[in-house]
């Protein structure tokens, strides 16, 4: 059977099913818009033979060791390294240096691992050999790597919105942290994101964990999987990756006549609000089949608290594919449009407004990573200095100059906390207990409020009476000598000028 077959989908469809031409129709549309978005190999590293070998040598060197040496040299130049004489591994995939204890340094291109190390092995470029039945199929990926190398660059990145990017402190590495290897990693001295495409697996788990929407898988972006769900109105889904995919053909898997088959890339790259479009544009409940994700099990909360049962549905062994397909229910269909590129945390925020209306189904706890929560403030001693609208990136606190009133919309919040550290007075608390299917969730409310506060000089409004308040607090004591410095707290900045400089001025006119 040719597994690699395409459309991908196809293999698992009963021909006799009286829908296969219209299936068949919707997976080759959906091929169509994978392939528009696949990228071609852009980079290629040169990797020569040179080979470490890695092992624990506290009882000598395994037989198991020496007898992979002696085969692996007759195709690479290899260097044996005893675990504990090395001080620390870096660089990438064909450009790997390894210092010793004694301060020596080793380069070699690719290694191979027989002794355990979890940090080691999230190089691309590094071998477990408990992860091959023999070394022969384990020669055979050494060997596969040699000579010219191409990789994509499958994750893009804007840090305008990235919540680690250049701030104080580290409040989010949420795509650090989801990384299986080093394609992104955190430069906390720079504050920066780093991203190696050489390690980078093209899992996405970093696309679907960015509470920002900062990081894109480019072989399928947002606008690309729109299109693809938008095909699958009115279908009950069968979703899977690729990998899963193949399994299922080895298997001779073929789906039950009410499922259609989507497979994806990577279904890792999908967030709480791409699981809630599938299900409101489909239509219907949906299978997952292979492993669950944070953002699934925090949709089925929602889902719980409103419907009183999981709505995607994961399923991870193939007896239970056609006996679950056979329980799914239909699903209250919204079939709303992103068509400002709003962040994906306002798109759920309309989605589940819809599903709420004016109800009150309680709270759908956060699944970390994925947290959402509220903010709580002592209004009265805020002074409104604004400090948390500046930390702020996502527009969750904003001021209204109207009124000179703080508001807070929790739906948007990410509840990363920088707020909370700006805050001069150490007034504000943010939880992350999960989200309030209420309708007052989704609206902006008032945190504090005050009156403005009008210069003594020329009765512009240019501060809040807190504020001002604060400041004469704090500098009444120095100032008290001198009265015009008193007065120039209660100044806007062009008057604040005049009043220090008044004497000078009104000397040097009357010289003239």
């Amino acid at each position: 059977m040719d597994i690699e077959r395409l459309p991908f989908g196809n293999l698992l469809l009963d021909k006799a099913d009286i829908n296969y031409e219209q299936k068949m129709k919707i997976l080759n549309q959906t091929q169509e818009i994978l392939d528009d978005f696949k990228l071609d190999s852009s980079k290629i590293l040169e990797l020569d033979n040179k080979l470490a070998i890695f092992y624990d040598g506290e009882e000598g060197i395994a037989a198991s060791v020496l007898g992979f040496e002696k085969q692996a040299s007759q195709e690479f130049e290899v260097s044996l390294f005893e675990i504990s004489s090395i001080n620390r591994v870096n660089g990438y995939l064909g450009n790997f240096q390894a210092e010793l204890e004694n301060g020596e340094i080793h380069n070699f291109s690719q290694a191979v691992m027989f002794v355990y190390d979890e940090n080691l092995l999230r190089f691309n470029g590094f071998f477990s050999v408990a992860d091959f039945d023999n070394p022969d199929s384990l020669m055979s990926a050494l060997k596969q790597n040699l000579g010219e190398y191409s990789y994509k660059e499958i994750i893009s990145y804007r840090d305008d919105f990235c919540q680690y990017h250049h701030r104080r402190e580290k409040y989010c590495t949420k795509c650090v942290d989801a990384c299986p290897t080093f394609g992104v990693g955190a430069n906390d001295s720079l504050m920066e994101l780093v991203f190696s495409p050489v390690d980078c697996v093209a899992c996405g788990a970093c696309v679907g964990v960015c509470p920002t929407s900062s990081l894109e898988y480019e072989e399928l972006p947002k606008e690309g999987l729109e299109e693809i769900v938008e095909l699958y109105q009115g279908h009950k889904v069968f979703l899977c990756d690729v990998a899963s995919y193949k399994e299922l053909v080895i298997q001779e898997i073929i789906l039950d006549s009410s499922l259609t088959p989507l497979i994806l890339p990577t279904f890792k790259i999908l967030n709480e609000n791409d699981l809630l479009m599938l299900l409101q544009t489909t239509q219907n409940e949906m299978i997952v089949f292979g492993e669950s994700s944070e953002a699934i099990s925090f949709v089925n909360n929602i889902t719980q608290q409103i419907y009183k049962r999981d709505c995607i549905v994961v399923v991870d062994s193939l007896e239970k594919i056609n006996t679950c397909a056979k329980e799914l229910q239909t699903f209250e269909t919204y079939l709303y449009k992103n068509r400002y590129s709003r962040s994906h945390r306002e798109s759920f925020a309309q989605r589940i407004q819809y599903m709420i209306k004016d109800n009150n189904f309680g709270i759908a706890k956060s699944v970390a990573p994925v947290f959402y929560g509220d903010l709580k403030i002592e209004a009265d001693k805020c002074t409104l200095c604004l400090s948390c609208v500046g930390a702020c990136n996502v527009n969750a606190i904003f001021a209204k100059s109207d009124d000179f009133s703080l508001r807070f919309n929790p739906s948007l919040c990410t509840t990363c906390g920088y707020c909370v550290d700006s805050c001069p007075e150490k007034i504000m608390e943010v939880s992350r207990e999960g989200m309030r299917l209420e309708s007052s969730y989704f609206k902006s409310r008032e945190l504090a409020k005050d009156t403005p506060f009008l210069c003594v000089e020329c009765k512009k409004p240019f501060s809040t009476k807190k504020s001002i308040e604060k400041i004469k607090t704090m500098l009444s004591a120095s100032f008290s000598a001198n009265p015009k410095k008193l007065r120039t707290i209660e100044c806007c900045a062009d008057c604040k000028v005049k009043v220090m400089f008044q004497d000078q001025v009104a000397q040097h006119f009357a010289e003239k």
